[in-house]
């Protein structure tokens, strides 16, 4: 027994002369235990507030996956877009899941020429398993979309004007964000904004209009 006690004090003074010499302290101990990927999602909560800019063009109809697969092509509609949003985080739940709401605005330019104005929900979700590599976030969004002028694709032409039409539509805007996981407070978003009817819940509206933006957001 005294052997033994001889033993484990030894190596108790071992382990406290290592953590002197290397300047480690028990609560430094705990703080690795808190994982890269979940540091990330606390300094991004720490922050609620939000703000982004963006611009982005809008994308002809049906072609999205052209151009995604090459951006060179000619797939890109009529307007250009530049904007910005707020938005807040309301909550985080089952780990993984955000609420956000967001307010946001944009211009047309082009062959449009007028405002959107939008105020969402965002549901995402940031459990991807390289997050400790690249902070990474998903959201889906929800919630009334208004344009000053109508898109073409909505619209129409003069000689066959779509049928049914209402400057009010939905916000359904999928976003991907990447950002260093020491600081998830400045995030670069890729969304995609569509205006939809909701199949036809919005005045009998099945085409809405869809726009490819990149922007960057920070926290605070």
């Amino acid at each position: 027994m005294e052997c033994f006690m001889s033993s484990l004090s030894r190596v108790c003074a071992f382990g406290l002369l290592a953590m002197f010499l290397f300047g480690a302290t028990p609560s430094a101990f705990a703080q690795h235990s808190v994982s890269v990927a979940d540091r990330a999602r606390e300094l991004a909560d720490a922050r609620p507030w939000a703000g982004m800019i963006f611009a982005g063009s809008s994308v002809a109809d049906g072609k999205l996956r052209d151009i995604m697969v090459a951006p060179w092509t000619g797939s890109w509609g009529d307007d250009t877009l530049a904007g910005g949003a707020v938005s807040y985080r309301l909550a985080r739940f089952w780990k993984f899941f955000m609420l956000d709401a967001e307010l946001g605005g944009a211009y047309r330019f082009g062959d449009t020429e007028g405002g959107e104005f939008w105020a969402a929900g965002y549901l995402r979700y940031d459990g991807f398993p390289w997050t400790n590599y690249v902070y990474t976030t998903f959201g889906l969004s929800m919630g009334p979309d208004y344009v000053t002028r109508l898109p073409r694709v909505e619209r129409g032409t003069d000689a066959r004007p779509e049928p049914n039409q209402s400057r009010f539509l939905n916000f359904f805007s999928p976003e991907i964000t990447f950002a260093l996981p020491d600081r998830p407070d400045q995030e670069i978003a890729i969304r995609y904004m569509h205006r939809s009817g909701i199949f036809g819940t919005y005045n009998g509206v099945y085409e809405g209009a869809n726009s490819l933006i990149v922007g960057f957001r920070a926290r605070f």
